[in-house]
């Protein structure tokens, strides 16, 4: 039961009669010694685990009142202990960070925010302590150095650590949900899909090896990380078709193979035209044998992993970042240096050197323009990545007449959440798969031959093929 207990003075037998109780000045009364500023009163009550909890104040009338908050806060099932809200916000963020369920790669994001932008500010703060206004300063601070997505990681994932600090019963709200805290919300306004001419533009600046990269991805609708991850034995041309079955990314410093995004795999259709343009490319440029280390879902690195590549770097000069005005002499820098060959390709150098030379020559950004360091440098460009090309492929698809459920399954995005009709009962079926295959060589293939007289034309299209 709840009490407050006097701390200046205690209850003891009078020697003058035992059965009588007196008060006694303690150590801490201002008599014998005590601060008169020292708090006096102790509010006392027992917790839900039975144990005896106390805390002081200078008023008689604040321990009460707080003894008995923490009393009701008991029998309603509400209470919090204090001492729980002392724990300091860095410990828990980490803690939270062990608890997530996601791969090495979402796991380093989570990981770099955690600790670039959040830790900084809050790790040595008590949890109980932190107010929405300091939230609220946090993220306009965070908003004006970073862009939309970092502020609505950051602002997750500090969300996520309050939530789980409530659940724990460390406070009894989250700060970050406060209605005076704004959710970030990125951009979200449509982008225009890039017309087939644009598509074929693009391809057709790409160095020769590379050239039936765009062509793939256009054609079947990967990830650049899962095409430099394509294999010969991942296409299957008698059934049309070719297995996502890996990746090839970057997770910190390490160059790893492991799933396609969301752990999943996936087939995706292989059209007569893309089929040549890849057959092509392997009789051009014979696979080659790589092997790199394989990422778990758990962010654990395996044994190595190996697959005969279809694209790595090839013998040859990249288009330079800088072309030379007239009479200007040409330069070998950075933007015509060469790689190994049969080096497995990375996502940073190949689309600084071949992908944005290639969107910059089509007219889709501007040319690369010397910074601060006389280096010479593109533009950002994520709008005009090489996602780009899936956009195109999901849309080409969708204006066929492509049931939605096959063009997410193709894609690779989940279908949680969707009603019932197509969450569960929407099979992706050999009708699906033709549907797709011959929507992507009506646009692709077919307006290229009629529209480009002057073109020595595609892989495919000079293999008679297309």
């Amino acid at each position: 039961m709840a009490r407050v207990k006097d701390l200046w003075f205690s209850e003891v037998s009078d020697p003058a009669n035992p059965k009588k109780r007196i008060k006694r000045k303690t150590k801490r009364h201002p008599d014998n010694g005590g601060s008169k500023d020292a708090k006096r009163w102790l509010a006392v009550w027992v917790d839900p685990d039975g144990k005896e909890k106390s805390r002081a104040f200078k008023k008689q009338v604040d321990a009460k009142t707080h003894a008995g908050r923490m009393e009701a806060d008991v029998d309603r099932g509400e209470y919090i202990d204090p001492d729980a809200g002392k724990n300091l916000l860095g410990p828990l963020g980490r803690k939270w960070l062990r608890l997530c369920d996601v791969g090495g790669n979402a796991y380093l994001r989570y990981e770099t925010a955690l600790r670039l932008h959040v830790e900084p500010t809050f790790a040595e703060r008590r949890v109980s302590a932190v107010l929405p206004s300091e939230v609220l300063e946090w993220q306009r601070a965070l908003s004006k150095a970073r862009g939309e997505s970092t502020v609505e990681l950051a602002h997750w994932i500090l969300r996520s650590i309050f939530d789980m600090a409530v659940a724990d019963g460390m406070r009894k709200d989250n700060p970050v949900r406060s209605p005076i805290v704004p959710v970030p919300r990125r951009d979200t306004k449509e982008r225009e899909p890039w017309d087939v001419g644009q598509v074929w533009t693009v391809i057709d600046h790409h160095p020769d090896p590379y050239r039936a990269i765009p062509i793939v991805s256009a054609g079947c609708g990967v990830r650049q990380g899962e095409a430099f991850g394509l294999a010969v034995d991942d296409f299957d041309f008698d059934a049309g078709k070719v297995h996502i079955g890996r990746q090839l990314i970057r997770v910190g410093k390490r160059i790893v193979f492991k799933l396609p995004k969301g752990g999943k795999t996936r087939d995706v259709p292989l059209s007569p035209g893309v089929a040549a343009t890849a057959r092509a490319h392997i009789d051009a440029y014979p696979p080659v044998r790589c092997s790199l280390p394989w990422m778990g879902e758990d962010g654990e690195v395996d044994d190595e992993h190996t697959a005969m590549l279809l694209f790595v770097w090839r013998g040859g000069e990249f288009l330079p970042n800088h072309q030379p005005a007239e009479g200007e002499p040409r330069r070998r820098g950075r933007g015509a240096k060469m790689r190994s060959e049969g080096q497995n390709l990375q996502t940073s150098s190949f689309n600084e050197k071949v992908w944005k030379p290639a969107i910059a020559a089509a007219g889709i950004i501007g040319p690369a323009v010397k910074n601060q360091w006389s280096a010479y440098s593109f533009e950002a460009a994520r709008e005009h990545g090489p996602h780009a090309l899936r956009h195109w492929f999901s849309t080409t698809l969708l204006d066929a007449g492509v049931p939605l459920n096959g063009v997410m399954d193709f894609m690779g995005h989940s279908r949680k959440g969707l009603p019932v009709t197509l969450g569960v009962y929407g099979h992706t079926t050999e009708e699906t798969f033709e549907a797709a295959r011959n929507a992507i060589d009506r646009s692709l293939f077919r307006l290229r031959a009629v529209q480009d007289q002057h073109s020595d034309g595609t892989v495919a299209e000079q293999a008679g093929t297309a």
